[in-house]
């Protein structure tokens, strides 16, 4: 019987993690502690709310207690050393949110909602694509991306955004569609949600402030890497040829 190994944590479950971390940094974190379990049967259900695994305990409270003492062993402001071995991402993600808690408890937050929201079927599951998730990780880009493609408030935006203008183009490098290819072109834009989808209270839908015309370069240009571009930093970079 060939053993299989549990799939590598991701972004999202290692966000969690840190702020539980950030929360309780002098704990020895014990698998048997009940803030450990607790932690335990969370980062379980966001596993499963991203496909990773039908069961709800994918991951377990020694691997979950392994993982905090991970993050001790990037915290300068700790005595004690945690363990040495980790992941790439585990840094990144320290880098990245551990100086900034209460943004990263905004975005747990939302984790969990995304989560919870998964779990009794309101939540879409889109396919994955090659965009570079965001900060947020994989829950909460694949709610951004959903934004980004309901078509009733993409064509109020569009319609919107025709009516003050009088033509559709990027908002980013002024490509015109149906200037370019004629009739074929006529309502072809995409649309870009600008804002982060943990920024959102529980319930808050989208507005139309909150998209952004762009043509098919642009938006594969804010999504390519992270930190994702904001529309500012686009035309920043449109305009220096970076």
């Amino acid at each position: 019987m060939v053993e299989t190994r549990n799939p590598p944590w991701t972004r999202d479950e290692l966000l969690v993690a840190l702020d539980y971390y950030l929360d309780n940094t002098d704990d020895y974190f014990s698998p048997k502690g009940e803030g450990v379990l607790e932690l335990t049967a969370k980062i379980s259900q966001v596993a499963k709310a991203l496909g990773l695994t039908g069961s709800d305990t994918l991951r377990n409270a020694n691997g979950v207690s392994m993982k905090l003492l991970n993050f001790r062993a990037h915290d300068p402001n700790h005595d004690t050393k945690g363990l040495s071995r980790g992941n790439k991402l585990e840094e990144v993600v320290w880098a990245e949110f551990a100086d900034n808690p209460k943004a990263l408890k905004k975005v747990v937050a939302s984790i969990v909602d995304a989560t919870r929201a998964a779990m009794s079927n309101d939540a879409p599951v889109l396919p994955e694509d090659d965009l570079t998730e965001a900060p947020e990780g994989q829950l909460l880009t694949r709610i951004h991306r959903y934004r980004e493609r309901n078509a009733a408030i993409v064509k109020r935006k569009k319609a919107s955004y025709l009516k003050q203008h009088g033509h559709l183009c990027c908002e980013a490098c002024g490509f015109d569609f149906q200037a370019n290819y004629g009739e074929r072109g006529s309502g072809f834009i995409e649309c870009h949600h600008s804002r982060p989808i943990s920024e959102f209270v529980a319930g808050e839908t989208t507005k139309l402030v909150d998209l952004v015309l762009l043509c098919a370069n642009c938006h594969r240009m804010v999504h390519a890497a992270r930190p994702w571009w904001t529309l500012e930093e686009l035309r920043a970079a449109l305009d220096t040829g970076q």
